[in-house]
């Protein structure tokens, strides 16, 4: 019994000194003869809130935080402007009204955005907004703060001195507190001790307000509204609304995004599973429930659920404990208690906590740090100055113009980074080679004929917006002949793309075909026919250009041209001698020429048809094979086990010399072997450089 009592009272303990902020923050903006009617319905639908979060299988906490409160405090100063135009007058009712409509909306939303399943919104939402959020929120609260300590000095030092003190002893107290250990609660011993200290100032003859009056209020809001701000006869209703479901449904999915995120953070913590749809919506209803009651906003937070974990676990008795304490909390008047001035401490003192830290010291290398800015890469400005963008537009206009600065920034800067350039670099058949193995005379052909072959890296998100420019930038690189081309788009490095670009590409291809250009795709997500890597691509532009450039060999030559590699220094007579130890084999699509593991010393050169060289029990394929490949020289020259399979993918013809007809060739003319001796260095050299191409590749 005793370790639910004392999670709970440390949870209220950790969300005490952040709501009872949040609230004077927003009374401020409204009202301070508010104050205690919102401070009465926020407690409730805390209680309501943590009660219906007691029944998930999902702990969390809920209450009032900075965040979902500055918005509101942003749509106030956006309809004070429209308060003549709407035909209403501004007074404190008129501002809670709207205020509460708001949040009635806001609250009905939820459980329409869990039906919906818009959990998945928060990837239109940049991170750096929310940390731009943060510090608006901080810096408004320093200068509001600070322009209140500011009018109390310009006021008789006498009546402003006491309230000077009360703050000074809040903040001081509660940041050596934080200072000291991070796991006090310092916000609440800030209150206490400037608690005690406006007591020993009443006993001296120096009374101070306190943040409620001693006698503790039961009306809510709800019972204050002015609802005629509904009444059709003013002739503005339509806009009244209009501008009233706008600013539920942002802090709607405000609300929504914290809470969901909050969600993910403690169930990472804790490893405890989701809550379900039943559990959610019993959430939502207690979250209307208590916005009927005319409270500010409640959504989850992960900062005291984690701080409530670390104290003896978060539980659904924990999560009652702090219900029924925040009811009481109020219910006994304890904040007749605490003066109002230390609520000025207490929000400077929340400064520190509300301000994102990293963003803050990146702004001061880059500001102030030469050396260190350099250092700064191009997406930490960006995301730096999103954070500058929504800091002095939620501090100079309002909260829900920085939201939608953010996210228009954001898209922007998007757009820029991904539009720079679609191509990440271009290749033709002289450099990027498949890692197929030819002939001496096809690797010639293709050294002179390569550029006919170009290889276009992709990258980014390919959208409408750099549809024309892909589609310019590829124009450009494509000669005008009537000869054929072939062009290799590589989509490996690509995020995304859209349907605009994907018909820019279907009219790109048909328009180019008619010039003799055929376009190949490599690793094109979502197409069938795209080829699954680079090399399969390159090999199969390399064999149609050879095929159109290779000449045609008669019968009698036939096999000395394709044994050109090995033959090709000697002479006639010689020629001769060496194609007597080659005999002619065939194999059927799917045979084995070479088998992993195996040990046989035979020394292979293609006269027709191809093979793949495969490795990992066929699932990976190394090379191709096509005419005029040596294959086998590695066993050949070492006796070693073949390292891979090869595989005919067609009907295949070997010219196969045995180890034993090349022995007795050496015995018998050891100038001619070593001839052949040296052709197979040339041609291990020639694999080893092609290896080394592919590697920098």
């Amino acid at each position: 019994m005793l370790k639910p009592f004392t999670t709970g009272l440390e949870t209220l303990g950790s969300s005490l000194p952040i709501t009872l902020g949040a609230l004077g923050f927003l009374a401020y903006k409204i009202g301070p003869e508010m104050t205690a009617p919102l401070m009465l319905a926020m407690f409730g639908a805390i209680a309501i809130t943590n009660l219906c979060a007691a029944f998930s299988q999902r702990p969390l906490t809920y209450y009032t935080r900075f965040f979902e409160v500055s918005l509101l405090a942003g749509f106030i100063d956006s309809f004070v402007p429209r308060l003549d135009t709407w035909g209403l007058t501004d007074t404190p009712v008129t501002r809670l009204t709207l205020v509460v409509m708001v949040c009635i909306g806001a609250a009905v939303l939820q459980p329409v955005f869990y039906a919906l399943r818009l959990q998945r919104m928060t990837r239109f939402i940049p991170a750096p907004v929310f940390a731009g959020f943060l510090n608006a929120t901080a810096l408004i609260l320093l200068l509001t703060q600070g322009g209140l300590i500011l009018a109390l000095l310009a006021g008789p030092f006498g009546a402003a001195w006491p309230s000077l003190v009360i703050a000074a002893v809040c903040f001081g107290v509660a940041y050596a507190a934080r200072s000291f250990n991070r796991k006090l609660p310092a916000g609440v011993l800030g209150l206490v001790a400037a608690s005690a200290v406006a007591y020993l100032f009443t006993r001296w003859g120096h009374p101070l307000p306190s943040i409620l009056p001693s006698d503790t209020q039961w009306v809510l809001p709800v019972a204050l509204l002015d609802w005629s701000v509904l009444d059709p006869s003013r002739g503005a209703l339509g806009s009244v609304l209009l501008h009233m479901a706008v600013a539920s449904t942002l802090l709607g999915v405000v609300i929504f995004l914290n809470t969901i995120t909050a969600v993910e953070t403690v169930s990472q913590a804790d490893d405890k599973p989701l809550p379900d749809r039943r559990q959610l919506m019993l959430l939502s209803a207690g979250k209307i429930f208590g916005a009927c009651l005319g409270s500010v906003p409640i959504s989850g937070t992960s900062s005291a659920a984690i701080v409530a974990m670390r104290s003896g676990g978060l539980s659904p008795g924990s999560l009652i404990v702090f219900s029924m304490l925040a009811l009481l909390f109020y219910g006994l008047g304890v904040l007749a208690w605490v003066p109002g001035a230390a609520v000025i401490g207490l929000l400077l003192f929340l400064i520190r906590d509300l301000t994102d830290v990293p963003s803050v010291v990146l702004a001061w290398r880059y500001l102030f740090q030469p050396r260190a800015r350099q250092a700064i890469g191009p997406m930490q400005r960006e995301d730096l100055l999103i954070v500058v963008l929504v800091t002095l537009f939620g501090a100079m206009v309002n909260m829900v113009a920085a939201l939608l600065a953010g996210m228009v920034l954001g898209l922007v800067l998007f757009a820029r980074r991904n539009g720079k350039s679609p191509i990440k670099d271009v290749h033709d058949g002289r450099v990027w080679r498949s890692n197929c193995a030819r002939s001496a005379s096809d690797t010639a052909l293709l050294t002179l004929h390569g550029e006919r072959i170009l290889s276009l890296r992709l990258q980014g998100a390919l959208y409408f917006g750099v549809a024309r420019t892909l589609r310019t930038d590829i124009e450009a690189l494509l000669p005008h002949r009537a000869q054929p081309q072939w062009l290799i788009l590589d989509w490996r490095a690509v995020v995304s793309h859209d349907t605009t670009l994907a018909l820019m590409l279907e009219r790109f291809e048909k328009s180019v075909a008619l010039r003799g250009v055929r376009v190949l795709h490599c690793a094109r997500a979502g197409d069938s026919t795209a080829y699954a890597d680079m090399d399969r691509a390159l090999e199969v532009c390399e064999n149609e250009l050879l095929d159109e450039q290779r000449p045609r060999a008669d019968g009698q030559d036939s096999d000395v041209s394709y044994l050109h590699a090995l033959v090709g220094d000697l002479d006639p007579a010689a020629q001769a001698l060496v194609l007597d130890c080659f005999a002619r084999r065939h194999y059927a699509a799917g045979e084995h020429l070479l088998t992993k593991g195996e040990r046989t010393r035979d020394l292979h050169v293609v006269a027709s048809g191809r093979a793949d060289v495969l490795i990992q029990g066929g699932t990976i394929r190394l090379a191709g094979v096509n005419s005029g490949a040596i294959l086998g020289e590695m066993g050949f020259l070492d006796a070693s086990p073949r390292a891979a399979d090869v595989v005919a993918v067609e009907p295949l013809v070997s010219l196969t010399m045995s180890r034993e007809r090349f022995e007795a060739l050496s015995q018998q003319h050891p100038e001619v072997a070593q001839q052949i001796m040296q052709s197979l260095c040339t041609e291990l050299a020639s694999r080893l450089r092609l290896l080394h191409q592919l590697i920098s590749r």
